[in-house]
């Protein structure tokens, strides 16, 4: 049976929406699922002189970027520096700009207001155990629960993402931070993303089950609208099967989909439209 004129957001980032660290390759906390492999394949902007260098180079061939970096001790990224430079940049150019923050409080909120990016990116751990265990500081699911509900009583457009299996593979905390996001009211959409077991890591052996992903995924579906659900771009790329359930569930969208998720969609009577940004766009 076709679905009548569904319409599937495929995103493909790539070199025209690229990610950008304002701590280089430095990250305080070193979590056990990363230990900052990912800050080695973002460009460093360590300076708001280096982020705006690279706008004047970048801006002509690209799209927008993911301004982001490594955690300090207390789970933030310290953006507060780069402020000035993304207002600039907001008001002088017409690239898309996403900010990923780590935990946030009502400071944080008065200078994102002036920083004024078009989106912000924020990872949300359901589970104190996870959140000190695999995390590695002292605060609690409720601050991170707390961190959305100053976003959401804000002017700020934002996008709650959960990590599925953050604890080694185990899923904890991903039931109740869905909850707790299927109450709130202005969030634009939940990115679901999966633990990739990286080399190096703690987690680098770490097996993850592709049914607790569709588990997870179906619950999500049943809280909160699919128009609102982007399965992301952090995943382990061998999982077929989550791509052709966020087909079947109606999903907004999906990163970086398959050649036979493609073709298993258009079969559906799909209508895909492709944009070369971040997911929360």
């Amino acid at each position: 049976m076709l679905f009548n004129s569904l319409l599937m957001r495929v995103y493909f980032p790539g070199n025209r929406f690229p990610s950008l660290s304002v701590t280089g390759s430095f990250c305080a906390l070193r979590c056990k699922h990363c230990m900052g492999y990912y800050l080695q394949h973002m460009i460093p902007v360590e300076t708001p002189e280096k982020l705006m260098k690279f706008v004047k180079e970048n801006a002509p061939k690209i799209n927008g970027f993911l301004l982001s970096g490594g955690c300090l001790p207390d789970g933030k990224v310290p953006l507060k520096n780069h402020v000035t430079a993304v207002k600039k940049i907001r008001e002088s150019t017409k690239l898309l700009i996403n900010v990923h923050t780590g935990l946030i409080d009502q400071e944080d909120i008065k200078y994102l207001q002036e920083m004024n990016p078009h989106h912000i990116s924020i990872d949300i751990i359901g589970s104190t155990d996870t959140i000190r265990r695999v995390i590695g500081i002292s605060r609690t699911k409720e601050d991170y629960f707390h961190t959305l509900e100053l976003l959401d009583s804000s002017d700020l457009a934002y996008s709650p993402h959960i990590i599925i299996g953050l604890d080694f593979g185990e899923i904890k905390g991903e039931w109740e931070a869905i909850d707790r996001i299927s109450r709130l009211k202005n969030f634009s959409n939940l990115v679901l993303i999966v633990l990739i077991p990286t080399r190096g890591t703690p987690m680098e052996n770490v097996k993850i089950r592709e049914e607790d992903v569709m588990e997870v995924m179906r619950y999500a579906a049943k809280k909160i609208s699919p128009e609102k659900l982007v399965l992301g771009c952090m995943r382990p790329r061998k999982m077929l099967k989550i791509e052709k359930l966020a087909v079947d569930m109606r999903f907004k969208g999906i990163v970086l989909p398959s050649l036979k998720t493609m073709k298993y969609a258009r079969e559906k009577g799909i209508k895909i439209e492709s944009k070369e940004t971040c997911c929360v766009f």
